[in-house]
């Protein structure tokens, strides 16, 4: 990553810049440091990523935005400003800016947050140089536009999704549950020889248990009880494409050796029939359950599972790859905004920052689901945390657990609940006392009786939150 460049525009001599000086230190890129009448000169060789720091005037900033967006409209722009001012972070986000950073920053936090920027426009330029444009890829890998992502973990998933998609090799996909295992699948499909044939799922866990063999290879008339007609299987409408069986897991053992001879001679018998039926059908495998650990267990059959366990591929849960949320935000916004047909909102700072943070169990399907609450309940141009769903509020926010050591006085914990709490809404006493489930009174008196406030209760952040407002100073705008 060394070979990427970064442009700091700023008013101040690169020795005088503390931002200069801390980026100096690290070698994952080349700095140049210019004063803003230079930045059209600058821009005439190859730019990787744009910080601009031009002071108290965001204003300059605002103008710069537009001049680089002009003539460097791909390349990321990050302004660095000393207001939260909402109303200028919204203006240089319809400017197209990336980030509105607030001072001070954490070095650490900063360069972090760069180094995902130059990650990620590194390999979409290594993607179009190897296929022509963003769009040849499309042409050449289609079904990938629904997965979304750009953290290292998920190119390299890519990367051996398109090597083993053009295989007829069985694909064993784990991941917990909402982590798109089902778009995975289909990506596959559609970027392998059998793309032009049927694409059939089954979910397991869906299929009442008397049913999973009916469901998967067919019965005929009479078979069993309520089977009035003939039924083809899920094998058999799958032939020449591609049958995806999510949660295997859940399938029970004692049909699993009828699903092994399947994968093992590709023959089909339904049920009540005695002739076998042969079936061309590459099979693609998805779970949210840790199978070895159901094989040490006897609860899933071990040769079956080393049947299916050919490749195997694994989705990270959305907590492990949180630089990919707000372009995934971005994207859910775009698409269900075109299902409502109404305008995409711009999202208030402290939200996308909420966003970013949260823990988020239910991974992705929760976190579109949670978009589109908001969506649908709120017709507002500028989305809040005031718009969270209700449910929201009390998700945990991080996966992290805070330990209590044996002891500890009930006044200590409460007092480390409601630190933290603070910490998390970025000092806002509504909120955390919702989160907390008291009042803004009750919160108020409690932060008093400690000494960490005065009777001060216009601001809505208590003294002792202030300095976490800071420590991230990030207020992203990746919309």
């Amino acid at each position: 990553m060394s070979n990427n460049h970064l442009l700091l525009i700023s008013e101040e001599q690169s020795s005088d810049s503390e931002i200069y000086n801390w980026l100096s230190k690290q070698d994952f890129c080349q700095i140049t440091c210019c004063v803003p009448d230079e930045v059209s000169r600058q821009l005439e060789q190859r730019v990787d990523l744009i910080l601009c720091d031009t002071g108290e005037d965001v204003s300059i900033s605002l103008e710069l935005l537009y001049l680089c967006k002009q003539q460097a409209p791909d390349v990321p722009f990050l302004i660095l400003s000393h207001t939260s001012d909402v109303v200028t972070a919204v203006a240089a986000m319809k400017e197209g800016a990336d980030e509105f950073l607030v001072k001070p920053l954490q070095p650490e936090s900063l360069v972090k947050l760069i180094k995902g920027y130059l990650q990620a426009r590194q390999s979409r330029v290594a993607v179009e140089d190897q296929h022509g444009s963003s769009s040849a890829r499309l042409e050449r890998y289609v079904g990938f536009e629904k997965m979304v992502g750009t953290t290292q973990v998920m190119q390299q998933l890519f990367e051996r999704v398109q090597r083993v998609a053009g295989t007829d090799s069985t694909v064993l996909i784990t991941g917990e549950s909402g982590t798109g295992k089902e778009l995975l699948a289909e990506a596959i499909h559609r970027n392998s020889l059998r793309a032009e044939h049927p694409f059939v799922t089954i979910n397991m866990a869906a299929v009442p248990e008397h049913l999973v063999e009916s469901e998967l290879f067919g019965h005929v008339k009479g078979s069993f009880t309520g089977a009035s007609e003939s039924r083809v299987g899920r094998f058999e409408a799958a032939h020449g494409g591609t049958l995806f069986i999510d949660e295997i897991g859940d399938f029970k053992l004692e049909s699993q050796a009828k699903l092994l001879r399947v994968l093992e001679n590709h023959r089909v018998t339904l049920i009540g029939s005695n002739q076998d039926r042969d079936v061309d059908v590459r099979v693609i495998a998805a779970t949210s359950h840790p199978l070895h650990q159901m094989v040490q267990t006897g609860d899933f059959r071990e040769d079956l599972f080393y049947r299916l366990n050919v490749v195997n591929l694994v989705l990270p849960p959305l907590r492990e790859r949180r630089a990919d949320i707000p372009m995934l935000v971005n994207f859910f916004l775009k698409q269900i905004c075109h299902d409502l047909q109404r305008d995409v909102p711009l999202l208030d700072p402290e939200l996308e920052a909420w966003l970013r943070n949260a823990h988020w169990p239910g991974n992705i399907r929760q976190l579109r689901n949670c978009l589109e609450s908001m969506l649908v309940l709120s017709r507002e141009e500028v989305l809040t945390l005031a718009e969270l769903p209700d449910m929201m509020h009390d998700e945990q926010l991080t996966s992290g657990q805070i330990p209590i050591p044996a002891g500890t006085r009930l006044e200590d914990l409460e007092r480390t609940a409601i630190e933290q709490t603070l910490k998390r809404y970025r000092g806002n006493r509504t909120q955390s006392a919702r989160s907390l489930g008291v009042s803004v009174r009750t919160l108020q008196r409690k932060l008093k009786a400690w000494g960490v406030i005065g009777d001060n209760r216009g601001n809505g952040h208590s003294d002792a939150t202030k300095k976490g407002l800071h420590e991230s100073g990030t207020m992203s705008t990746s919309q």
